[in-house]
């Protein structure tokens, strides 16, 4: 998300509802194979994928190589089935093949495809997984593109050495268009259509004389097709908007996502709802005590662990963080289980900011509006963040995930302790420059270790925040330059501390012995 001209959606951030383990390298992994396969038009009939980077290392323990394909074979990021994905494939007579390679001069979360479709073109596509499970697919058969999944699209190309024909200019005369060169002079056009085409009109495309090519490319995503200016873009501005104004901070967040996606209030609170359904779910199922982890790494039951010490008296951090925490490592739990989630900001962090809210949610009795009011607080905070730093552990470290939703979690705890924007602000970079230089170092590969304990350090680490902002202490570095130091720090971490198993506890002794039988159970594993 970094590096987009404006800060993206409360639901790039509060999202995607999804199959864990990882946003980006799992759930952003299905959405690209999803872009391939409207790409293919065709069905799939083999697909090549190479993996580049920290995914190289990671793409079995994270389940990458059955996202792609869940993606190209019409699976959701939600559904139950991911990790079935290369079964069902082979089953359907997909040919799969997967090449994980390193590379210092790609992007560690690039996914490349060369697939074949059912008409016998062959298509290769680049992608990257942003994080949070926001993609970007920057070519398409040579052609330089930039596809994110937000808008209908619709992918034209033609004859060399021609103009756009002139009936496609009259099909489209006033919709935003793309037209970029590639092989062989050969022109690719993408047209954004107001609305989804007709089957009619793209075959009418079709048999434009000259067009060799044409795909209509469906948004995957059920908000941001307003697609309009963000209210402000920085923290400095959003408590200048609360106090010019003299609204509350949901209620400037809700103005923000309005502008921003065009939902309208009723509909932005109905997906909140959902979301915090899904939340809440995740923390109560994970409190059973079995789960059943992808690599086996953990017992699968501590946060019923913790939970039971806290109802008998044995903890010591009073009467809501131990719950908080029980809660948050058990989202965590069911996440690793490949069980459905919702990213907060990435499926690796999704247990800070559920087990925070329903935590305070019991002990304060508070309506689920109010915990709607923290979510929105979370998430606008979140999208400021990610507008500058990228949310995903193989770009930035886990500073990016953790520490931005412990950033997140503090704000919404101070929100509902009756904190102002200023003092929201504040919490979020009390807690987010606490968490700096933390690093991503799992072990074996699965989102397990250290990934699920680190939720309970965000946890801790956002009470202390909030309850220090809500004090009237205050950050000396302004909130803003705050997030600007994230970025700072992700950007002078090693490659070996971003989520490439090659420095801190993943080159550990016991992180070998593990990774070792973790690459023997999982059979096809490479590393």
């Amino acid at each position: 998300m970094a590096g987009f001209s404006e800060p993206g959606s409360i639901f790039d951030i509060l999202g995607p509802i999804m199959t864990g383990p990882s946003s980006s390298h799992t759930a952003g992994a299905v959405r690209i194979g999803q872009m391939a396969r409207h790409i293919a038009g065709e069905g799939v009939r083999r697909a090549v994928i190479t993996f580049y980077g920290s995914l190289s290392k990671t793409y079995k323990g994270h389940f990458t190589d059955s996202g792609v394909v869940a993606g190209l074979i019409g699976m959701d990021v939600d559904d139950p089935s991911i990790r079935d994905a290369l079964d069902r494939a082979e089953k359907s007579g997909v040919s799969v093949r997967v090449d994980p390679l390193s590379s210092k001069d790609k992007n560690p979360n690039t996914i490349e495809l060369e697939i074949e479709s059912g008409d016998g073109r062959i298509h290769r596509i680049e992608s990257v997984t942003v994080g949070g499970g926001e993609i970007l697919i920057s070519s398409v058969d040579g052609f330089p593109v930039e596809l994110r999944g937000k808008h209908d699209e619709i992918l034209v190309i033609w004859d060399p050495g021609t103009d756009v024909p002139k009936e496609l200019r009259g099909f489209f005369p006033d919709e935003e268009t793309v037209s970029v060169e590639g092989p062989g002079e050969s022109r690719l056009l993408v047209i954004r259509p107001v609305k989804p085409p007709r089957n009619q009109l793209i075959k009418a495309i079709g048999d434009i004389e000259g067009v060799t090519y044409v795909r209509f490319l469906p948004r995957l995503y059920d908000y941001g097709k307003g697609d309009g200016p963000a209210l402000f873009k920085t923290v400095e501005e959003m408590v200048f908007y609360c106090s010019s104004r003299g609204v509350t901070l949901p209620s400037a967040a809700e103005d923000y996502e309005s502008g921003r996606s065009g939902l309208d209030r009723k509909v932005l609170r109905e997906k909140l709802t959902r979301a915090w359904a899904v939340m809440d779910d995740s923390t109560r199922k994970g409190m059973s005590g079995k789960n059943h982890m992808v690599g086996g790494l953990m017992p699968g039951d501590d946060g019923r662990k913790l939970f039971d010490a806290f109802t008998k008296g044995i903890t010591l951090s009073g009467s809501v963080l131990p719950l908080a925490i029980a809660r948050a490592i058990s989202a965590m739990e069911v996440n690793a289980s490949m069980g459905r989630v919702c990213a907060a900001p990435t499926a690796g962090s999704c247990g800070v900011i559920p087990g925070v809210l329903s935590a305070v949610m019991e002990d304060r009795r508070l309506t689920v509006e109010q915990i709607l009011d923290g979510l929105l607080v979370a998430g606008l905070y979140g999208a400021l963040i990610a507008h500058r730093a990228p949310v995903s552990g193989a770009l930035g470290g886990c500073q990016s995930e953790i520490g931005v939703a412990s950033a997140m979690a503090a704000a919404a705890l101070t929100q509902i302790g009756g904190g102002n924007a200023e003092d929201t602000a504040h919490a979020m970079a009390l807690a987010l420059k606490s968490l700096l230089g933390l690093i991503c170092d799992p072990v074996a590969g699965p989102v397990e270790i250290p990934c699920i304990k680190r939720n309970a350090v965000g946890v801790a680490n956002a009470f202390s925040s909030a309850d220090m902002a809500l004090a009237g202490i205050r950050s000396v570095i302004p909130p803003d330059e705050v997030i600007d130091a994230l970025r700072n720090v992700q950007l002078l971490m090693p490659v070996e501390l971003r989520g490439t198993m090659m420095g801190g506890l993943g080159i550990t002794g016991t992180a070998k012995r593990l990774k070792v039988e973790w690459f023997a159970k999982c059979g096809s594993c490479k590393g």
